[in-house]
């Protein structure tokens, strides 16, 4: 069987989350920074005062019941790719980081549109990597405003498989959805290969310009992940608990505000928890309380029937090392222990600002790792094996060379390591006693400096174009 959801909260628990949430919403409201939403929600019925809405509960419970609990997505190509809500956790590359780790001198150093490329390469070769994000806002581009664009269509160009991209602009996010619609080889309309995500300013507010992008993301027909980022202590309570009610009241506002937009739009109840270490004002996103939150959260979407996301795998340090591997392995494998629909941001550390490619080949291990743990064990007649240990019997070695052994070699019952080091010591020094991260890094060098797959000469023209308007 599989491995049991990882739960931290009773049902009781959920419910005192919800109707405190439900009375925030009805009772206090949020500050909506746009004329045209604030008119939009009073002709539906919401009550609003100056720039302040509430949510009544009637409104909230109606509008969540119209969310889609699950929705297929497809890659560049138009095939299916996978369904967000099916139960099985899909783990995404990025996203919107700044620097980068140089492969070849170590340094940490702008990002470039290569960068990108090269990345989105190794992604389309990697089995655990279901989606990409923009893994950074590349630095050396001829219009900085525009930055987010260049990196679209480095994604586009480079991989098959599905984007996931984020701009609080209009306009930027307006143009990425027009690049996923240019290079997508299916029906755009009915279809989902790219998926947006926009976030509420904490605490609870809206402001005007992501309002107008979440409006015109849902018009689109584009899915969208309401992404709130409340930070414990600063921008919601500093306990756990408050900072899940605070993060709750603003993605259910954003859930209502698109279902009273478009009856059905497809959505994901989002969450990328911060925590403030008091010590020195550090904002913490591989923490082990954001990791406890992270199953909450998985719990909290469920409980509204809407397909998950949030963010890992996670680390706060700057480097390669063991406190990276240790946030990122619990903050990945507790995501997809809990449920958490799409886990995205795989390649990514320092508190999500410096992406490499090393960084990203280590993520997806771990991410295999973790659904191969969750997966559990398949326990039928084949499997236990009654009548081969029957056969075999005591004091003999005939395991290794039987045709069950054989056969379930080429199954997924053994997950196949990427780059983890196994073996004896004396080969393992033989081939020249490196650790995970050269290992990394000389696969990261090895793929090629072209796309396997590139695009067809009229959609990359639809590209340039939609590009050249922002230069």
């Amino acid at each position: 069987m599989k491995l049991s959801l990882l739960s931290v909260l009773s049902d009781e628990e959920i419910g005192q989350i919800h109707e405190a949430s439900l009375e925030i919403l009805e009772r206090c409201g949020l500050k909506i920074g746009s004329r045209e939403m604030l008119s939009f929600l009073a002709g539906k019925g919401l009550p609003v005062d100056g720039e302040i809405v509430r949510f009544p509960r009637s409104c909230v419970e109606d509008a969540m019941a119209t969310v889609p609990p699950r929705f297929a997505v497809f890659d560049r190509e138009g095939r299916f790719a996978f369904e967000l809500g099916d139960g099985t956790s899909r783990i995404a590359a990025g996203h919107n980081a700044i620097f980068w780790v140089d492969s070849d001198t170590g340094k940490t150093r702008p990002s470039t549109v290569a960068d990108v490329a090269h990345f989105t390469r190794i992604c389309e070769d990697l089995p655990a990597i279901d989606m990409i994000g923009l893994p950074v806002m590349p630095q050396d581009v001829p219009n900085p405003g525009a930055s987010l664009l260049y990196g679209v269509k480095a994604v586009i160009e480079n991989s098959r498989k599905p984007i996931y991209f984020s701009s609080d602009r209009l306009e930027i996010n307006h143009a990425a959805m027009r690049m996923a619609r240019a290079a997508f080889a299916g029906d755009f309309a009915s279809q989902v290969y790219g998926i947006s995500q926009l976030s509420p300013t904490s605490p609870l507010t809206w402001e005007g310009s992501v309002l107008d992008a979440l409006q015109d993301t849902i018009e689109m027909g584009v899915p969208l992940a309401v992404l709130p980022e409340p930070n414990a202590g600063v921008s919601a309570p500093y306990t756990l608990a408050g900072l899940l009610t605070v993060n709750n009241a603003e993605c259910l506002s954003g859930l209502v505000i698109a279902q009273l937009l478009r009856p059905g739009a497809k959505l994901l109840y989002a969450n990328s928890w911060t925590a403030m270490d008091m010590r020195n004002g550090a904002a913490l996103v591989g923490s082990t309380e954001t990791t406890v939150c992270r199953i909450a959260g998985a719990q909290l979407a469920r409980f509204y029937r809407v397909p998950s996301h949030t963010t890992a795998p996670n680390s706060d340090n700057h480097t390669h090392d063991e406190q990276n591997a240790w946030e990122k392995t619990l903050s990945t494998f507790c995501s997809v222990a809990a449920g958490n629909d799409l886990v995205v941001n795989c390649g990514m550390f320092a508190t999500g600002m410096t992406c490499s490619h090393e960084q990203l080949i280590m993520d997806e291990e771990i991410s295999a790792m973790s659904r191969r743990i969750v997966a559990g064990i398949r326990v039928e007649e084949d499997s236990i094996a009654k009548d081969l240990i029957m056969e075999i019997g005591p004091g003999s070695g005939g395991y290794l060379t039987s045709d069950h052994t054989l056969r379930w070699l080429r199954t997924d019952e053994y997950l196949l390591p990427r780059v983890s080091v196994r073996g004896p010591r004396a080969s393992w020094e033989a081939e020249g006693a490196k650790d995970t991260y050269r290992l990394a890094r000389e696969k990261a060098k090895a793929y090629p400096a072209r796309p396997r797959f590139p695009l067809d000469a009229r959609r990359q023209a639809k590209l340039e174009d939609i590009l050249g308007s922002f230069e």
